[in-house]
């Protein structure tokens, strides 16, 4: 049987970082790897093949929502032919996976190998938890089906904050491990090993092709200036839910991540075919006006805004 484990958590919450560990842990067995992105643009693939791991990268929508629904079963159903024996998942951020219990059902007797649900773990920010849960049901469903929570990013809330989110948290799921931790820093082995699967329920998932996030992409196969790529990017950060991608600069090519009113542009080592950045909006539609208010000079004649 192939070990199957979903990975859930708001966006930025960690959960490329988790499974980065998860692929270093469990690096000398078989493994295989589906990413699953609200953009048409992957970013996290490219995060991931540094590890020189293969995956199925599944974009533009969540595996749990109809959208591409059907694309994620032909990758369960293709992945189960292949000779592995782990099979990681890395839901998109806003992914509602109430209906996983239908989806493993639909799945089973089309596959080479049976799947070994072992379940969820789900990634909590701890910092942006509060403010978002209320506002988005996927948030609920995520801490629901876990059978254990990484309640992440400690560091950066009080002792009373945090002893609140973990109050929340008991309350929707009372049987799940909890853990706190900090760049999801834990002991791998015993995370899995202790691992839970929850008793999944016939349910229908709150992911539909009307409720999903407006998404932007910025592309460019030119060289763009960084210090106006900064400056714009601090402009409309408080207006997304998340901003990711790469973007060659004339520093060299750089790795964006930004998470509500925090944004780190990194130098990045590895190779990337020109710019692509992934803007995941918080005001809708108005977003789009936004960045072509916000994109001036040289930065307007060099990118390319796509919906």
């Amino acid at each position: 049987m192939i070990d199957l484990i979903l990975l859930t958590g708001f966006l930025g919450a960690g959960k490329t970082t988790l499974l980065q560990s998860l692929l270093s842990e469990f690096q000398n067995e078989k493994i295989g790897v589906i990413v699953n992105e609200f953009g048409e643009a992957g970013i996290d693939g490219t995060l991931i093949e540094q590890n020189g791991i293969r995956i199925h990268e599944l974009n533009n929508g969540s595996i749990f929502c109809a959208c591409i629904k059907e694309n994620f079963l032909s990758s369960l159903i293709a992945l189960s032919a292949r000779d592995i024996r782990l099979l990681f998942i890395e839901a998109s951020g806003l992914a509602d996976p109430a209906n996983m219990a239908q989806i493993l059902r639909t799945v089973h007797a089309k596959t080479e190998v049976p799947y070994d649900y072992k379940g969820s773990i789900c990634i909590v920010d701890a910092e942006t938890f509060s403010d978002y849960y209320s506002l988005l049901p996927a948030l609920h469903q995520q801490v629901a089906c876990s059978g254990a929570i990484l309640v992440n990013k400690a560091d950066l809330v009080g002792a009373g904050a945090l002893a609140d989110v973990i109050a929340s948290l008991r309350a929707i799921n009372p049987s799940a491990a909890i853990e706190v931790t900090t760049y999801c820093r834990t002991d791998i082995r015993k995370l899995i090993d202790a691992l839970n699967a929850p008793e999944l329920q016939d349910a229908e998932s709150s992911n539909t092709p009307e409720s999903r996030p407006k998404t932007v992409v910025l592309s460019s196969e030119d060289v763009l200036p960084l210090e106006p790529l900064r400056r714009f990017l601090d402009q409309i950060k408080a207006d997304t839910y998340r901003v990711k991608g790469f973007a060659e600069t004339n520093k060299g090519i750089v790795y964006i991540s930004g998470l509500k009113n925090h944004l780190e542009i990194l130098p990045w080592d590895g190779a990337f075919p020109g710019t692509k950045i992934v803007i995941i909006s918080a005001v809708g539609i108005q977003m789009v006006s936004r960045i072509a208010k916000g994109l001036s000079g040289e930065l307007k004649e060099k990118v390319k805004v796509s919906l």
